[in-house]
């Protein structure tokens, strides 16, 4: 699955907060594989904004990373999109989950 800074930035926020032992290494697991590198950090010039407090980044420096997914991952990921189904949240989000879910 190729995924983008932004994306990487809101599947730990589709995450369950709380969870059983085995649930927290997947989800462990899952944030070691879509962590953002100081490299990627420095390359893309990802910030946070103090005025606005939001993350910003150069989107034409944003190199999809392509991340490999255990069977057990995905079915985690799929389970945390279904859980915040009836959320409000932002239409960018819903595309992550939808890609998720998708196995896209």
């Amino acid at each position: 699955m190729e995924l983008t800074i932004k994306d990487r930035l809101y599947i730990p926020a589709i995450l369950p907060k709380e969870g059983n032992f085995s649930q927290f290494n997947i989800k462990k697991d899952i944030l070691r594989k879509i962590e953002i590198s100081d490299k990627e950090r420095h390359d893309t010039g990802l910030t946070e904004n103090k005025e606005t407090k939001r993350i910003e980044w150069n989107v034409e420096k944003d190199i999809p990373l392509n991340v490999e997914f255990s069977v057990q991952e995905l079915e985690y990921l799929k389970q945390a999109c279904e859980r915040i189904s009836d959320e409000q949240l932002p239409d960018d989000m819903w595309t992550v989950v939808e890609r998720i879910y998708n196995g896209e």
